[in-house]
């Protein structure tokens, strides 16, 4: 790409449409490419000796922790971008206010342009719960854009001998003024049923929320970056070229981040409960549902919700114990004989997949 392409793109100079797509196709390939180079990843990677808490508290604290070190390789990797490009007037900033978004380009006279939040997702997290909660008054709908990532920790040592390293699975970039109206729009169009006769909207600050007549801040699912869209949602705003490209990117991004989260559960528990090491994918309508190894099958439980498909998926598995899992991989063990499921045991906690856990 030629330099004045380039700054064209960081300066906000071209269309929004235009910007998300060399984002999505030309800038964040490279980024990932980078991001999984040994280079990077052995600066996040745990060696031996070390150890990754299993308590709730503290495991959230590691996972920010590797969230905020990829933000700032991301950062490092677009400063590098530039230079290649030999642009010595512009650089990437982190936004130190912690606020809306993480990362600007500036030129020397602290003009910004393009601006980016990041978010990222360990897909084997029960609760994908990173937020995006900025209110539309505060993003600018030609440089602003959303960027999430899905990483997993991977065993792959290869010239440096580390015990795990963290790999980027897949990454997305949004128009961040569109996902913030699909948002508002998606919130606005289901308050509960309990206003009490009070509404649900927003004040100059944050969204408020209503309960029998009472208001407070929404402080539960708003913003919620796998909470924000629907397929098939009954209330539709205005269509516009960025809502359909944002909403077919979204939908790809949610399924893709409970179904790469599935993929890291089958492959670090099948093979140990079956005692065969090949997992393999189910395929049902095109779509991967589950996986199976010897006589047990993991099947994540949206899929089943149809009777006609719960039995076509249960038939394709062949195997006499099935793990139902649902979208945050609360799990039911069953057993499966002549067509009838019985329910063995169950916990919200996949680490409990293990028998003879505590806990389990």
């Amino acid at each position: 790409m030629q330099a004045n392409e380039l700054r064209d793109y960081l300066m906000g100079a071209r269309e929004p449409l235009e910007t998300l797509s060399w984002l999505r196709d030309t800038f964040l390939p490279a980024v990932i490419s980078d991001l999984n180079s040994i280079d990077v990843r052995q600066r996040l990677g745990i060696y031996a000796g070390e150890k990754i808490p299993e308590n709730e508290r503290n495991l959230t604290d590691v996972r920010n922790r590797v969230s905020l070190i990829i933000e700032y390789e991301m950062a490092r990797i677009a400063t590098r971008i530039l230079e290649h490009a030999e642009i010595k007037d512009l650089f990437w900033s982190y936004v130190v206010a912690n606020r809306f978004p993480d990362l600007e380009v500036r030129n020397h006279s602290a003009r910004r342009s393009l601006r980016v939040e990041v978010k990222c997702l360990q897909t084997i997290s029960e609760e994908k719960s990173a937020n995006f909660d900025t209110l539309r008054k505060d993003i600018h709908p030609k440089t602003d854009f959303l960027v999430v990532f899905l990483w997993e920790w991977r065993h792959d040592p290869t010239e440096v001998t580390w015990d795990r390293a963290p790999q980027i699975v897949k990454g997305y970039v949004f128009h961040a003024a569109t996902m913030a109206h699909l948002r508002d729009w998606y919130w606005l169009n289901r308050p509960p049923a309990n206003l009490g006769g009070g509404l649900q909207g927003f004040d100059l600050r944050y969204g408020v929320n209503c309960a029998n007549g009472v208001y407070n801040e929404e402080e539960g699912n708003y913003g919620k970056v796998t909470r924000m869209w629907q397929r098939d949602f009954e209330y539709k705003p205005k269509t516009s070229p960025l809502i359909e490209q944002t909403i077919d990117d979204y939908l790809v991004f949610k399924t893709d981040a409970i179904t790469t989260g599935m993929d890291t559960l089958a492959n670090t528990f099948l093979p140990g409960l079956s005692g065969d090491p090949a997992a393999t994918p189910i395929e049902y309508n095109g779509e991967r549902v589950g996986w199976k190894a010897g006589a047990i099958a993991f099947l994540l439980g949206s899929y089943l919700s149809k009777k006609e498909d719960k039995q076509a998926i249960l038939a394709l598995t062949s195997t006499a114990t099935v793990y139902v899992l649902t979208e945050k991989y609360a799990w039911v063990e069953n057993r499966y004989e002549n067509g009838i499921m019985t329910k063995i045991r169950e916990s919200k906690k996949p680490k409990r997949l293990v028998p003879g856990r505590a806990g389990s």
